[in-house]
């Protein structure tokens, strides 16, 4: 294995969002205007979706963006609010004709944006969610652990790019006939883990199932995460029924205690209902999680990994320097240096052999490859790196 404290990680590739029709949602919701610019930064969620995805249109105004909030009868407002926030792949809000049911019967909260589709440029899509999400936070108290992102089709992924990018707003993603890889940054990859729950649906005719039963469920799966596989008989590329939404949302429910608890027990990696920390908040709570798993030997890798996640992501920020400052004293820490190499040899093996196995699955073999050498050379002469040629020699004879 390499020396020092940095692991590569082969990020996984963004799939291209597909148009599909789909009801908007009717009835009891009322319209409602986003009322100020939302306080959540989604730019590092637009990354992968391209060279200047993340440039939002000069003339952009938060407050003309609109919404459908549905307000259940049966909502308390002296409670910790459940929130179904759904991404629609038109320009029409979409969801609650299946959603309703399940938000009567638990008082949750839905919301689906306006001009929000699949033809919309990610930046500006991602900043209407965010504005849509904010303006809920801010009307109702939201509990993030109780948060969930669903969408449909390109409204899937684009569910699973938002809350893979910003798990501390969320406490699972049911993404519907369509979806997109698990995060490439380590840190990332321990939060999903701790935190969410992701609940993956799909038609037993739709186009996109093997999508979601070849390739993302068993990669979440090898991966530790939180994740469970619904094939909906009969159905094709459309929204499943009332009955299985409900059942969608009572194992995404069945995982709050855990939620809780992780947020309960790193509440510096979380936010509370009332929070939406900026940039550099966010990444002095993160240095300050590191320094704390830094003090707890089974956690070391993970606070590395969270100082990595600074210097990568928080761009000019004093916490950068700062996590910066940390890595190079670690880096001269033999003792440190040698937990490092135990902890993170394991997360990167498990994880670059998690997207090896995806890839091939999914019939990618180029991507399988490049996972394989990254391990083969990281590891080499170790059993590892042995068996990573191994991998490697077959999928060539297979081009």
């Amino acid at each position: 294995m390499r020396s020092g404290v940095s692991f590569h990680l082969l990020v996984g590739v963004t799939l291209v969002a597909l148009l599909a029709d789909v009801a908007h949602a009717q009835g009891p919701a009322k319209e409602q205007r986003v009322a100020a610019a939302t306080r959540i930064d989604g730019s590092f969620a637009v990354q992968g979706f391209g060279k200047d995805a993340g440039k939002l249109a000069a003339n952009f105004d938060s407050t003309k963006q609109r919404y459908q909030l549905f307000v259940p009868k049966q909502f308390d407002k002296d409670k910790p609010a459940a929130l179904v926030l759904f991404i629609s792949p038109s320009d029409q809000p979409a969801g609650l004709a299946v959603w309703q049911k399940v938000c009567e019967q638990h008082g949750v909260l839905f919301a689906s944006p306006f001009a929000a589709g699949n033809n919309v440029p990610a930046a500006q899509r991602v900043r209407i969610i965010l504005d849509v999400l904010d303006d809920v936070r801010r009307r109702h108290r939201v509990e993030p652990e109780q948060t969930y992102l669903s969408g449909f089709s390109g409204g899937g992924r684009m569910a699973c790019a938002i809350a893979f990018a910003l798990p501390e707003y969320f406490g699972g993603i049911a993404p519907v006939c369509g979806t997109n890889p698990p995060p490439g940054l380590a840190y990332l990859r321990h939060r999903v883990q701790d935190r969410l729950a992701v609940a993956l649906v799909t038609g037993e005719t739709d186009f996109n199932r093997k999508e979601h039963e070849v390739y993302m469920a068993p990669w979440l799966t090898d991966l530790g995460i939180h994740s469970k596989l619904w094939v909906v008989p009969k159905l094709g590329h459309a929204m499943p029924s009332a009955e299985v939404v409900t059942e969608v949302y009572d194992w995404l429910k069945n995982d709050l205690p855990r939620r809780r608890a992780e947020a309960k027990a790193r509440p510096k990696l979380a936010v509370t209902p009332d929070e939406a920390p900026g940039d550099a908040e966010q990444a002095q709570r993160l240095v300050e999680a590191a320094e704390e798993d830094l003090r707890e030997e089974a956690r070391v890798w993970r606070g590395v990994a969270l100082l990595q996640g600074v210097t990568q992501r928080f761009g000019k920020t004093e916490a950068r320097q700062r996590a910066a400052g940390l890595l190079k004293k670690i880096a001269a820490d033999e003792q440190l240096l040698n937990i490092i190499a135990v902890q993170g040899a394991e997360d990167e093996q498990k994880s670059l052999s998690a997207q090896a196995k995806a890839f091939e699955r999914f019939g990618q073999i180029a991507p399988a490859i490049q996972a394989w050498q990254i391990l083969a050379q990281n590891y080499e002469g170790t059993p590892v790196g042995k068996q990573a040629v191994e991998q490697i020699r077959r999928l060539q004879a297979k081009k």
